[in-house]
């Protein structure tokens, strides 16, 4: 293996993840979603470290399979799903594909499976159910909670930046003769415009 190769490495799980190498002098900080080159030697010597293969298996994923096969870690199939394939198993995956996923994924691929489960959204109620039993994750909830951001932010389009709602002039259902006539100034003023002199 090349030590000295770099590979991508990404943080897909939803939360900040740091890690230490304090042999190689190295302090490393992911945000969520964040994508690093990282050199071979450094994930090494982390999957080594105490808490360091957790922090690979869980959150962090490599996105080299060959230098995944070569760490002294074990990982399961379920490892190398990304989001796309995340959202394959979702739209077309069998129910027990997806509870294999559910019951030997690591953390950070059980947290996408919560995310296209409300992001595409999945209708199949077996697959909502599934999602439910195995992480207490409630889609059919969170789908309710997304439609109702959905309905306040059209509601807040709506508004102005004031805040006050933005409604048509009334128009009236009945004409009087009172509403015939005009509305306003009757004549047009005309004013002389009158400046005042400079002092001296």
């Amino acid at each position: 293996m090349d030590m000295n190769k770099k590979v991508q490495v990404r943080n897909r799980s939803n939360r900040v993840v740091i890690y230490h190498v304090d042999d190689m002098h190295v302090r490393r900080e992911f945000a969520p979603g964040e994508t690093k080159m990282i050199p071979v030697e450094e994930l090494m010597a982390l999957s080594q470290k105490a808490g360091g293969a957790y922090i690979i298996r869980n959150s962090l994923f490599i996105q080299d399979a060959p230098t995944v096969k070569e760490m002294p870690m074990k990982v399961e199939p379920e490892y190398y799903l990304d989001d796309k394939g995340v959202i394959d198993l979702l739209k077309n995956g069998s129910v027990d594909a997806l509870l294999d996923c559910l019951d030997f994924a690591p953390g950070g691929v059980i947290e996408l499976v919560k995310k296209y489960a409300v992001d595409l959204p999945i209708t199949d109620t077996r697959k909502i159910k599934a999602i439910q039993e195995k992480t207490g994750f409630k889609v059919d909830l969170a789908l309710k909670h997304k439609e109702e951001l959905a309905a306040e932010a059209a509601e807040a389009a709506g508004q102005t930046d004031s805040g006050m709602e933005v409604k048509a002039a009334p128009t009236r259902r009945v004409q009087s003769a009172a509403a015939e006539e005009p509305v306003g100034r009757r004549t047009t003023p005309k004013y002389n415009v009158v400046s005042t002199p400079k002092e001296n």
